[in-house]
């Protein structure tokens, strides 16, 4: 039949079609955008193996249509790249330094309602939780429903349903995917110089109950104290004869007169289980050391750790960093690590950052230097 149709009725159906698109200074107006532009570079030195470096650069864009005064919709494009040389072409995951190209991180496409302190989220979403990545670039995600709704100024509450997760930098056990239906509760509040939030999830068939508590308490002016309580139990179908394991963390941050510092405590029981999904999940990604920075699903291990930074100036940051982890089964693998860095901000919107980082394990084989610059332009 397609072969019968005429030129002329050919040449009308691509009419109707130009008539019916949308011009695209008309298409963009009140869409806003933002995300960033990100280019890293590392160079790791592990023990007893080849050096080699690593090029990672991400792309994150957010457009926000709105539709009406309470409705908008909102997509998410996040791509990264990464590329690997050293003296074999063959990167950590064995995979040729060749191969330059990789595929779209997530696409998120969802709706957004606004109204009246009401505040929802639908579609293939970002999953902001205190147990679920937070990395800007690979934040967890899935396809559900998040509420929010703000009781006063000082109470918010809210409720999340997801069919599936992804979240990345798993460190669990329970895979990067989780297919389980996930949900979650939680409030958010704020009260002279006390703040926190707490939440509850259930995972079918995979977390019976997991909760998280954290606390802030600014007692005076540049002085705050932070604490994080979290409690998980594993469903019997993932391990049997499951206990609830616990872990806890306390912080102390000073910032006046150009100095700021930190020192903290965090650390995890006896019982092997989750207690959260990534290791950029806020509830344990307190350490600030660059690369070992959370413990927080870790068996009987504690951390003690520090901060001091200086603002040379209004644009530039100096700091450096230690922990000790202290490894009580019988691996007995206890870590000393040190971070020396300094950030620069050029303007408003483009800042870089430069860091030495020494890992060093008690156990063979683990320690790892990894330098690395990174230029990181926001809109």
């Amino acid at each position: 039949m397609l072969k019968k149709l005429s030129l002329a009725a050919l040449v009308a159906m691509g009419s109707m079609s130009v008539a019916s698109a949308t011009d695209l200074s008309q298409a963009i107006q009140g869409v806003d955008l933002s995300g960033f532009l990100r280019i890293r570079y590392y160079n790791e030195s592990p023990e007893n193996d080849n050096s080699y470096n690593r090029w990672r650069t991400n792309a994150v864009l957010i457009f926000k249509v709105p539709v009406s005064d309470e409705i908008s919709l909102v997509m998410r494009n996040s791509v990264e790249t990464n590329v690997y040389t050293d003296d074999d072409t063959i990167n950590p995951n064995g995979t040729s330094s060749s191969n330059v190209d990789d595929s779209i991180v997530n696409n998120l496409l969802f709706a957004k309602y606004s109204k009246d302190g009401l505040n929802v989220i639908l579609g293939k979403i970002p999953v902001a939780t205190s147990v679920t990545s937070a990395d800007p670039a690979k934040p967890g995600h899935g396809a559900g429903a998040i509420a929010t709704y703000a009781v006063n100024e000082n109470l918010t509450v809210g409720a999340a349903y997801i069919d599936a997760l992804v979240n990345p930098q798993d460190n669990t056990g329970l895979g990067s995917k989780i297919p389980n239906a996930i949900y979650a509760a939680v409030a958010v509040f704020n009260a002279d110089m006390v703040s926190g939030n707490v939440w509850y999830y259930h995972a079918t068939n995979a977390i019976k109950s997991l909760y998280t508590v954290s606390l802030d308490v600014k007692p005076i002016d540049g002085v705050k104290v932070h604490g994080d309580y979290a409690a998980g139990k594993l469903s019997e179908n993932l391990l049997a004869n499951a206990k609830t394991k616990s872990y806890f963390n306390v912080s102390a941050a000073f910032n006046a007169s150009g100095i700021d510092a930190l020192v903290g405590y965090a650390k995890t029981d006896k019982d092997a289980g989750v207690v959260e999904l990534s290791d950029d999940a806020p509830i344990g990604a307190v350490i600030p050391t660059a690369n070992n920075y959370n413990i927080a699903n870790e068996t009987d291990m504690s951390s003690i750790y520090c901060k001091l930074g200086y603002n040379v100036d209004a644009k530039t940051n100096v700091y450096v960093a230690y922990q000790h982890a202290n490894d009580k089964t019988a691996a007995n693998d206890d870590l000393d690590e040190y971070t020396v860095g300094a950030k620069y901000k050029y303007n408003k919107k483009l800042g870089f950052h430069a860091y030495y980082d020494v890992s060093n394990f008690k156990a063979a084989n683990e320690d790892n230097n990894e330098f690395r610059f990174e230029a990181k332009y926001k809109f």
